[in-house]
């Protein structure tokens, strides 16, 4: 029940280009790379997915490099998670369209209301998490961390 690294990277990403929001320099994807500790070529194929996913933006050139495409307070963890790994399932038996080939119970399961449970849980947190907060939590950690 863990999300993947992508997931974390891309957060990580966002948080850098929410610190300089609404700056007109883009970052460069070394530069972003570098700061979090991101392999380079994978934080380019996620900034492309992110850029599908309307999160981003890019600008070509030297002096090119990736933006927030809306403000951070519009932009949830939820919205990331969505765009890199899809809906959150805690198991397979939830998934939306799905068969129930794993849970031969079907609809009398015990445990499937409270697995429903944890996956409206953990959607709630991550619809009402923004960047802007995460950017927020960050200033106040580095500052108490001086």
């Amino acid at each position: 029940m863990k999300f993947g690294v992508g997931v974390d990277y891309c957060l990580k990403a966002l948080i850098v280009l929410a610190e300089r929001f609404p700056t007109a320099h883009p970052q460069r994807v070394e530069e972003i790379a570098a700061v979090q500790n991101i392999p380079e070529n994978y934080l380019r194929r996620l900034l492309i997915e992110l850029k599908r996913g309307g999160l981003v933006a890019s600008q070509k050139g030297p002096s090119g490099g990736y933006v927030l495409a809306r403000h951070p307070s519009k932009i949830t963890m939820a919205d990331v998670v969505q765009i890199i790994e899809g809906d959150y399932v805690p198991v397979e038996c939830l998934e939306e369209g799905g068969t129930n080939t794993l849970c031969q119970r079907g609809d009398a399961c015990a445990m499937r209301d409270v697995w429903r449970e944890v996956r409206d849980s953990v959607h709630e947190i991550l619809s009402r998490t923004t960047l802007q907060s995460l950017v927020e939590r960050r200033k106040t950690a580095i500052h108490f961390q001086i």
